[in-house]
């Protein structure tokens, strides 16, 4: 008889090298198993800095120069049959498993098994159905028109640059797809990235499971691991979850004017890293830190918030029931806007690493920006209400009083970070400069998705000319119209 495989075990936090290490193996494993693409390719351009050392970082970000990052040459090895990967640099091996529809996650060995049951996930087709449901027509690039040339320019800037890997943009305005492009080898069928912008997606779930009457931005008193007699962290209530101001004690440098450069402090590899690059249980773990400020006053970009969020949601909604709950999004958000392309990856407890581990077609991303866009409408039907929309749109100001562009898990405009898009304009916000942009002024939505590695190649600029150009050319109807 075949001996039973052994639970997965979390790497130490006192190993960041074998962390790091383990968490480009995941990263590399998904993107050549879930987005299609070369492993070695996806090590080099999207994942090598979590395997690089902290002061071969630091070079990178002052000279801007990636030549260090480049001269990591791991030893790679995909078993698609088996669907694991393995990663050895420095003598060292890492390992990346996945576990069915949940996709990849960090493990302790090519043996391991979750602590969890996977379950399948099976998206409701929406083919032959009009856009937004179904699929849109592709757009005609031969097509006549001021708007249609003008938006041609904006697409062949943004991928222009091939070091800047910009791999697909989609624009939708008024309600219609009017650009969609791609960088080859990637199609509308590929999966992408997203990182951070699942945080935007666990708003987004958030304000479905209120809309159901689940939970309710004001409450408080949300875990049971909070209620001992004089926890401060009972006051903490979602809205500060939301706002990422819950006061915990998580330690990280992914605020926007640290040194990102730093992943460990005396040799323990961060938390806001930790939680990815270990295979420990995300929920626990973060359930256990303790409260360093009151809720609502302290804003800072850490992990923890979103993944409590989006636990608290699967207490509300299954009672706790962690398999119960991996189907959830799909069945109550997904299926409900024709987003048949998403995949959430999850530790292996099951426990979904919204914070950034999410993978999406371009396509959809656009309609979760035009859900938001419309506020929770969507063909009828309310998946959130228009006051939990403008809550993720709208500056927390008193947490984030120091840096006042953050909403409800999406970035805002307010203090004109995007120089060239309206105040008014909100974003999800992944690295590598992945966003899903929404201009209610304009009825417009971007969606731009790259790599990593773009950061470092400048795409910044470029993308705040593809914005002006896009901005104009929407925008010139409406003059033409105000003018009559």
């Amino acid at each position: 008889m075949q001996a039973k495989s052994a639970a997965a075990a979390a790497i130490p936090q006192t190993d960041p090298e074998l962390c790091g290490l383990s968490w480009a193996t995941k990263v590399v494993a998904s993107g050549a198993m879930i987005t299609g693409r070369d492993p070695t390719e996806v090590f080099l351009t999207s994942c090598n800095w979590m395997a690089a050392p902290d002061e071969m970082m630091r070079e990178v970000i002052e000279t801007r120069n990636p030549a260090a990052l480049l001269s990591l040459r791991p030893d790679v090895v995909i078993d698609r049959a088996r669907e694991i990967a393995s990663i050895t640099l420095n003598g060292r091996t890492a390992w990346a498993k996945r576990f069915g529809d949940q996709g990849f996650s960090v493990v302790d060995g090519p043996d391991a098994a979750p602590h969890f049951t996977p379950r399948p996930v099976a998206p409701r087709s929406a083919d032959g159905e009009p856009w937004p449901m179904g699929d849109p027509e592709a757009v005609d690039p031969a097509a006549s028109g001021a708007r249609v040339k003008a938006l041609d320019e904006a697409a062949t800037l943004a991928f222009a640059n091939a070091m800047e890997f910009t791999n697909a943009l989609v624009v939708v305005h008024g309600g219609e797809v009017v650009l969609e492009r791609y960088r080859s080898p990637f199609t509308r069928e590929t999966r992408f990235e997203g990182w951070s912008m699942g945080k935007s997606l666990a708003a987004t779930l958030v304000g479905v499971g209120a809309q159901e009457g689940a939970l309710s931005l004001d409450e408080d008193d949300l875990f049971e691991a909070w209620r001992g007699g004089g926890d401060g962290r009972k006051a903490i209530r979602v809205r500060d979850l939301l706002n990422m101001a819950s006061g915990l004690a998580f330690t990280g440098s992914y605020d926007r004017e640290q040194d990102q450069s730093v992943k460990q402090q005396d040799g323990v590899l961060l938390d806001h890293i930790y939680v990815y690059a270990s295979g420990v249980d995300s929920v626990a773990f973060s359930l256990d830190k303790p409260a360093i400020d009151a809720p609502g006053t302290a804003g800072r970009y850490r992990n923890c918030d979103p993944l409590l969020a989006i636990a608290l949601l699967r207490d509300r909604v299954t009672k706790g029931e962690v398999e119960a709950f991996l189907t959830w999004p799909q069945q109550r958000l997904f299926d409900r806007i024709g987003a048949s392309g998403m995949v959430l990856e999850t530790d292996p407890y099951g426990a979904f690493l919204i914070s950034g581990h999410d993978y999406g077609r371009a396509i959809d991303w656009a309609r979760l920006g035009l859900l938001h866009l419309q506020e929770g409408a969507w063909g009828g039907d309310q998946l959130f209400s228009p006051a939990f929309a403008q809550f993720v749109r709208t500056p927390a100001t008193k947490a984030w009083a120091h840096d006042p562009y953050y909403g409800g898990f999406f970035a805002t405009n307010a203090t004109g970070l995007l120089p060239t898009l309206p105040r008014d304009a909100f974003w999800m916000s992944g690295g590598g400069r992945q966003r899903v942009i929404v201009v209610p002024s304009l009825d417009l939505v971007i969606v731009r998705l790259g790599h990593l590695a773009g950061q470092a190649f400048g795409v910044d600029a470029t993308l705040n000319e593809v914005h002006r150009l896009i901005v104009e050319a929407v925008a010139e109807p409406v003059k033409s119209i105000n003018a009559m």
